[in-house]
């Protein structure tokens, strides 16, 4: 069972130190251009929104992982009004923070 709230607070630190992406189109496109280390998605998102991401991810051999969260809850986290299917992490260092927490 991972601490969803201690990754929530991870992506949160991320965004304040400017190493995030947000949004699926952002985060594909980011995918493509290789900036991305980790995309986290929101597993209770739109399966289409879901579904664009882990492929993308699959194609451009990027980790994808989901956590079982709203798409409100993904944007609160990283301080947007509005949901937030998905984030790309552009540091290698958070990416594997946000890893050992999610897999623990």
């Amino acid at each position: 069972m991972i601490d969803t709230k201690k990754a929530l607070s991870m992506i949160g630190l991320c965004k304040k130190a400017g190493r995030l992406v947000s949004g699926v189109p952002i985060v594909c496109d980011a995918m493509r251009d290789g900036k991305v280390y980790l995309t986290v998605y929101a597993a209770k998102a739109a399966e289409n929104s879901v579904k664009r991401v882990t492929d993308k991810a699959k194609s451009y051999e990027t980790e994808a992982i989901g956590i079982d969260v709203l798409p409100e809850e993904l944007g609160h986290a990283i301080g947007k009004t509005g949901a937030v299917a998905a984030i790309g992490i552009s540091d290698a260092g958070f990416a594997a923070a946000i890893k050992k927490i999610i897999s623990e």
